[in-house]
């Protein structure tokens, strides 16, 4: 996005773009967007099981760990999303909030 002209703020484009909004926000290409995606590809290892994609709202509030925290083995894939868009919200997330939790049942090689 900088090397287009933009100016990054707040790891937003122009202070006001998140990254996970850019995709077809064609719009926004005159002032720096670049609307290709960075695809990074993953094997599913055996330790790992759960994966959760969400957008900026809970990122904006969340970090990496603190996901990881709340994937708890004891509880649904279901009432572990929910907890995160609460916690989410619970620290002051004023932006857009999906999540999606997934969880592997041991099967390992699977690419994404």
């Amino acid at each position: 996005m900088k090397s287009g002209g933009g100016i990054i703020l707040d790891n937003r484009l122009g202070g006001v773009l998140a990254v996970t909004r850019a995709f077809g926000d064609h719009a926004l290409t005159r002032v720096g967007l670049i609307v290709t995606p960075h695809i990074v590809k993953y094997t599913v290892k055996p330790f790992d099981k759960y994966l959760v994609i969400a957008s900026d709202g809970i990122w904006d509030e969340l970090s990496d760990q603190d996901a990881v925290s709340l994937c708890q083995d004891d509880i649904s894939t279901k009432q572990i999303a929910l907890t995160i868009v609460k916690t989410a919200l619970t620290r002051g997330s004023k932006d857009n909030i999906s999540v999606i939790v997934l969880k592997f049942n041991g099967a390992t090689g699977a690419t994404f």
